[in-house]
C-alpha cells in the first residue's frame, strides 16, 4: 500500500511531488493545469495532509475561474480534513467567506469569517499556554 501511495519504483511522481507541481501552476495562474494535477493527486489516495492541501488549493483554482460551486465543495472537503491543514482551516474559512461575499451571501460570509477568527484566537491561546508551560518547565535551567 505504501508503494501505491508513494508511486516509488514505477517512475511515477508521488502525490507530494505532484502537489508541488500543481502549486507552481496555481502560482502562475494556470488554473486548469493545476486542477488536472489536483485530480491526479486525489486518485492516488494520498496521505491526509497532502489530500487536505490539495483540496484547499483546488478550491482556490476553481474560485479563480469563478466556478464557485466546485470551489465550495473542495473547500468543504478541506475543512473536513482541517486537522491536517497547517493552519487548521483558517485560510480555507477565509476562502469560503470570500466566495460567499462575492456571491452575495453575506450571512454565510460572516459565518466563515467568524469561524476563521475563532480558530486564530484558539491558536493564539494555545501558543500562549505553551509558552507559559515551557517557561515554567525551563525556569531552573542554567
Amino acid at each position: 500500500m505504501a508503494e501505491e501511495r508513494s508511486g516509488r519504483g514505477d517512475g511515477k511522481k508521488t502525490a507530494e511531488e505532484l502537489l508541488s507541481l500543481a502549486e507552481g501552476h496555481l502560482n502562475e495562474e494556470n488554473f486548469e493545469a493545476a486542477i488536472e494535477i489536483y485530480k491526479e493527486i486525489v486518485k492516488k489516495d494520498p496521505l491526509h495532509p497532502t489530500l487536505a492541501k490539495a483540496c484547499n488549493d483546488c478550491g482556490v483554482a476553481y474560485a479563480s475561474l469563478n466556478q464557485y460551486d466546485l470551489a465550495i465543495g473542495f473547500f468543504n472537503t478541506a475543512l473536513n480534513l482541517s486537522n491536517y491543514l497547517m493552519d487548521e482551516g483558517v485560510s480555507t474559512c477565509y476562502n469560503l467567506a470570500q466566495i460567499y461575499k462575492t456571491t452575495g451571501d453575506d450571512e454565510k460570509a460572516d459565518e466563515y469569517f467568524n469561524r476563521a477568527v475563532a480558530i486564530k484566537e484558539e491558536h493564539k491561546r494555545r501558543d500562549e499556554e505553551a509558552k507559559r508551560t515551557l517557561s515554567q518547565e525551563t525556569a531552573g535551567w542554567v
